[in-house]
């Protein structure tokens, strides 16, 4: 029997596919991979969280607790922020 071209074409597809598994369940690539998806998840968060925050805020400062310790914090940062 000759081999079929067709054949020898998914035979390197195969082995093309299983370099590519074997490079995506490697500990390197799953480490890097988490890395990224973790540092997008905290940037996106904050991002988030600031325009809730910056939406939210005249109605959260009317919490007596949040109002004070703003107004402390402005207090103490004021001569900080002015040199």
């Amino acid at each position: 029997m000759e081999p079929n071209p067709q054949e020898d074409k998914i035979l390197l597809q195969l082995v093309s596919l299983n370099e590519k598994i074997a490079k995506q369940i490697s500990f390197k690539h799953i480490f890097y991979t988490g890395i990224i998806y973790g540092l997008g998840v905290v940037i996106g968060s904050a991002i988030l969280a600031t325009i809730a925050l910056g939406i939210l805020w005249p109605y959260i400062s009317q919490i007596a607790w949040v109002g004070d310790s703003y107004q402390a914090g402005t207090t103490i940062l004021h001569p900080v922020l002015m040199k």
